[in-house]
């Protein structure tokens, strides 16, 4: 039986601007909630959209005042809130790049008022079977659940179809699988699956206040947050769940993929002490000089005033120590997600189950 009350089982996060990220951005993530509204009115599942607008361009209308989404549902909310430029500034690279993911992020994972939430891209697609399974309402409190991301390239004609027509034609498509990758044995991390996790990690709304959203993250990358979410969680007692195949996300390629826009940069003292290291003490060794010295950092496509960290630094050296037993500690203060601010909010789709008693 469908869940009762003024709260929905789950929540759907995602974020955006209107700036024009992708090609056809709009219809994109249009035809997405579209569907993705659908299949929660099919499966009837209470639930809600929180659409997380973060820095909008001065010169162009609100992107949750531009959607085309439906504006009455039986099933599904969908909310859009709003935060101003003002809370960008403050971020190393903010001038050449206007999103922060991870920060857009909690600003909706902070206010979703599902007993689960899922973060999400705006252009991803969830299988009719990975909904299903949620829909079956028999969550577990304290696990995280994972699907594998499977990249598509969608012809442009398909854009065209509705959802229905146009989920059956994704499902045929050939694609890759962002499949479980066995993490090197000398980073020394638990045994989880981080690859591509940040298109789909649902989890416990009370689990997520209490790691207090992503981390923190002085720059605009959000590189490695979801990672550490996952391995900060299982340090506290979480358990993982990965589903199976048919359940799958589905993200249509662009250039803005991470393995697409990320490369790591070397100096030459670094190559030199790599080489030294690894022939005195072996690969071991080599890896405690990348995590103690921060190399080799990463540029993000776009990006040239900042570099991100390591990879061995900002993701590998917190997630070992958390496998040792040493406690996570949030990074995040208490007002994580703006909770201390009033921030715009559009009710853009009212749920039958918002008017229940």
């Amino acid at each position: 039986m469908p869940d009762t009350g003024a709260s929905p089982y789950v929540s759907f996060v995602t974020w955006g601007r209107n700036d024009g990220y992708t090609d056809d951005y709009l219809p994109r993530m249009e035809k997405a909630l579209g569907c993705l509204i659908r299949q929660l009115e099919t499966a009837g599942l209470d639930s809600e959209i929180v659409i997380s607008e973060w820095n909008p361009p001065p010169e162009r209308p609100l992107l949750v005042d531009s959607l085309d989404l439906p504006r009455a549902s039986s099933h599904v909310s969908i909310r859009g809130v709003v935060s101003d430029p003002c809370h960008h500034k403050r971020f190393k690279g903010a001038a050449e790049h206007g999103m922060h993911n991870g920060e857009a992020w909690n600003v909706g994972i902070r206010r979703a008022r599902g007993r689960y939430v899922m973060p999400k891209a705006s252009d991803t697609f969830l299988s009719h079977e990975t909904i299903e399974r949620i829909a079956r309402r028999d969550l577990e409190p304290d696990t995280l659940y994972r699907v594998d991301r499977y990249d598509v390239v969608v012809p442009p004609e398909l854009w065209r179809l509705d959802g229905t027509a146009f989920l059956a034609a994704l499902e045929k498509l050939p694609a890759q699988p962002n499949a479980y990758i066995e993490q090197s044995p000398h980073w020394q991390l638990r045994d989880l699956h981080t690859n591509a996790s940040g298109d789909f990690l649902l989890m416990p709304s009370s689990w997520w206040h209490r790691l207090r959203g992503h981390p923190a993250d002085d720059t605009i990358f959000s590189l490695d947050g979801d990672s550490l979410v996952m391995h900060a969680a299982a340090a506290l007692g979480m358990q993982q769940c990965r589903w199976p195949a048919p359940c799958k996300v589905y993200k249509p390629r662009h250039g803005h993929l991470n393995n697409a826009r990320i490369t790591f940069v070397w100096q030459p003292w670094q190559r030199w002490l790599e080489a030294v290291l690894t022939r005195l003490g072996g690969i071991d060794l080599a890896h405690k000089a990348r995590m103690a010295f921060d190399y080799p950092r990463r540029r993000v496509h776009n990006i040239r005033s900042i570099l991100a960290s390591s990879v061995e630094r900002q993701f590998v050296r917190p997630a070992s120590q958390w496998a040792r037993g040493v406690p996570p500690v949030a990074t995040q203060p208490e007002t994580w997600g703006l909770a201390d601010q009033t921030l715009t909010t559009r009710v853009l789709c009212r749920a039958a189950w918002e008017e229940s008693p």
